[in-house]
């Protein structure tokens, strides 16, 4: 939730813009008109278009411009991206495009155009050559934004056999932290996890129950959980929960309901 309020913010801003750009085309009209009509039809006003909440997107917080990497260790980048239609992200390495998971899922729902999100996307790199650069890239709809690290390694790996075979705990690649969804429409919470040994994913509901499954929730295969027909009742915090023999990783998205009169498309 703590990233709620600057999600709505951005929103109103880009509606603002739009709003603007059209008071100061009306504006014009006006004053051409006073040249071409009496003036009893100067005070007619132009009723200016309703607000629409723009699509947009923009990463919140940037990979850093370098970033140190000791062979043999796991190394983890994140960005924040923010954005209507919600976001997703991918990675690249050298411009190529590079994936925490050894299958890719192939489950894809129709994505509300009235979804603003934040999104917290990670990045394991578990092997990286001096001056290698990473590169975050945020995409929502037709809209993209990216943010690179150049990689400087330090050490010899003399190291790297043993580290590799220590274990480690899950790690959760991809979450939503806020989500804006409008009453009626269906929402995918994603938690997509990287791990080296077989994990278990477990969601909770905004009343703390653990999700089973039903006619509106459903976890995928991937990890994450699909709700069916938002509702008012499904504000709040849900969350992810995943382990492994080693340890756990958690996240949590504040899902917030909204009114379609609220919200127009743009």
């Amino acid at each position: 939730m703590i990233h709620l309020v600057p999600l709505l913010v951005a929103a109103a801003l880009v509606s603002l813009q739009g709003s603007t750009a059209y008071a100061q085309i009306d504006g014009a009209k006006i004053e051409l008109d006073s040249r071409l009509i009496p003036n009893a039809r100067q005070a007619a006003v132009v009723r200016p278009k309703s607000r629409t909440v723009g699509k947009y997107v923009k990463i919140s917080v940037p990979l850093p411009e370098t970033t140190r990497y000791v062979p043999g260790t796991a190394l983890v980048l994140q960005c924040e991206v923010m954005g209507n239609p919600a976001p997703y992200a991918e990675w690249t390495k050298n411009g190529v495009p590079v994936s925490n998971y050894a299958e890719e899922t192939n489950e894809i729902f129709p994505i509300n155009q009235l979804s603003p999100a934040f999104l917290t996307t990670k990045f394991v790199v578990r092997s990286a050559s001096n001056g290698d650069v990473f590169t975050c890239v945020g995409i929502s709809g037709l809209r993209e934004v990216s943010s690179s690290t150049t990689i400087y390694v330090e050490g010899d790996g003399s190291d790297t056999l043993i580290n590799q075979m220590m274990p480690s705990k899950p790690i959760i690649t991809a979450s939503y932290s806020d989500l804006l969804q409008t009453l009626g429409s269906s929402a995918t919470l994603t938690c997509r996890v990287y791990s080296p040994t077989e994990t278990q994913v477990m969601w909770m509901d905004n009343k703390n129950n653990i999700v089973f499954g039903n006619d509106r929730l459903r976890v995928l295969p991937s990890g994450d959980l699909h709700i069916t027909a938002i509702i008012w009742e499904d504000m709040g915090i849900w969350t992810c929960s995943v382990k492994n023999a080693f340890g756990r990783d958690v996240a949590e998205t504040f899902v917030y309901p909204i009114a379609q009169r609220r919200m127009t498309k743009e």
